[in-house]
């Protein structure tokens, strides 16, 4: 594209008008700074040093621990669990075996049913949750997550003959005692007249004196102590000890020794066949006890009457 001259001239003019403005204003510029006067600067002194704090202990430093201010919300305190309450379940225990294996059993009584059954932990309790542990004086019965107290009987009543008074337990397993200690069995003169000797072995014993002692199985489990007993790795009974002078065990001719082995043909290398037994001698006329006394097997007839 061709400029006419006639613009080319207009061109120009404004290029110096530019040129002319830009010139002035340096021209301007140089000229009001040197006329102005520079300005007064005052230094303020610098501030006196920071005096360095002393070492604190570490308690003074506590409070920004307790603040937690990266942790403003803290969780609420865990409650602690409370103590476990007696059970009112309308059960009875009768008597507790503990072994520290774990495989500590009791015998329990539902009143309502009146009848009495052996429980290892774990097992359901009539009516009233599982049992949770089994201690030396009582059970813990976990009840829908909450743990109840069932407390060992006590023994009610007089016993049919003098016996000092002892905690009521049943035999512990391998060789623990739960309870009290015993005093050695006496002779076998029975002193009863509800207990006659008919012979070596042979005793003939009155109902009432048996249906008396299953009445009161409190005091009758303190009357004996008895342990599995053990050969081979297997149990082939039950070994007697801590019998009760004039109880009616001892007062039977059994003594301190010797190994429950069968009775009636049954034999007894279970607890909950030992507590069966118990509860089938109201029905029975005749025992025929099998045990080991002294190495020696022997045959023990009581004919109840």
């Amino acid at each position: 594209m061709k400029i006419s001259p006639r613009h080319l001239i207009w061109v120009n003019l404004v290029l110096l008008a530019l040129i002319a403005y830009w010139s002035a204003s340096t021209v301007s510029t140089a000229i009001a700074a040197k006329l102005t006067p520079s300005p007064d600067v005052h230094l303020s002194p610098p501030p006196p040093p920071l005096a360095k704090e002393p070492r604190r202990p570490v308690s003074y430093y506590a409070a920004i621990h307790t603040r937690d201010i990266f942790n403003s919300t803290k969780p609420e305190a865990e409650k602690p669990p409370e103590p476990p309450k007696p059970t009112e379940c309308k059960l009875k225990l009768w008597g507790v075996v503990v072994h520290d294996d774990g495989s500590s059993y009791c015998v329990i009584e539902d009143l309502t049913t009146h009848r009495q059954d052996l429980y290892r932990i774990g097992d359901q309790a009539p009516g009233c949750g599982a049992v949770k542990s089994v201690e030396w004086d009582r059970v813990i019965l976990d009840r829908d997550g909450r743990d109840e107290i069932l407390d060992l009987a006590q023994p009610q009543g007089g016993p049919p003959h003098p016996n000092p008074s002892v905690a009521s337990t049943i035999p512990s397993g391998r060789g623990r005692d739960v309870g009290g200690g015993a005093a050695p069995a006496g002779s076998q003169g029975t002193g009863n007249p509800h207990i006659q000797q008919l012979g070596e072995n042979q005793y003939a014993v009155d109902r009432s004196e048996v249906d008396a002692a299953l009445d009161n199985m409190s005091q009758l489990f303190t009357q004996i102590r008895a342990v599995p007993h053990f050969e081979g790795g297997k149990s082939t009974g039950f070994r007697l000890f801590a019998i009760r002078q004039n109880s009616i065990f001892d007062q039977l001719g059994l003594k301190n020794g010797d190994i429950i082995q069968s009775i009636n043909g049954s034999e007894i290398n279970d607890p909950s066949q030992a507590l069966a037994l118990f509860q089938q001698l109201r029905n029975e006329r005749e025992l025929n006890v099998n045990l080991l006394r002294n190495k020696d097997q022997q045959n023990l007839k009581i004919s109840i009457n």
